[in-house]
């Protein structure tokens, strides 16, 4: 997502997006994992995270989420 650099806001950090980066690949067995996103001056969000290990699901939010904290809820 490109934002013009008026709409800007401080801090921004361009999410790093794609197949094996932020989401599994297509023809990876997945499974669901339950994580805490917490991105700063925002509530924290559980979010459910398709992924072939844990370690693959928390590397995909923050690629999704580049300044949050991310945990594993399982």
């Amino acid at each position: 997502m490109k934002l013009s650099p008026d709409h800007i806001p401080p801090g921004w950090a361009e999410p790093n997006l794609g197949p094996g980066v932020s989401r599994p690949k297509a023809d990876e067995r997945t499974r669901d994992f339950r994580l805490r996103v917490k991105q700063p001056d925002m509530p924290a969000m559980r979010v459910v995270m398709p992924a072939p290990t844990k370690a693959k699901a928390i590397s995909y939010c923050k690629n999704r989420w580049p300044n949050a904290t991310v945990e594993a809820l399982e």
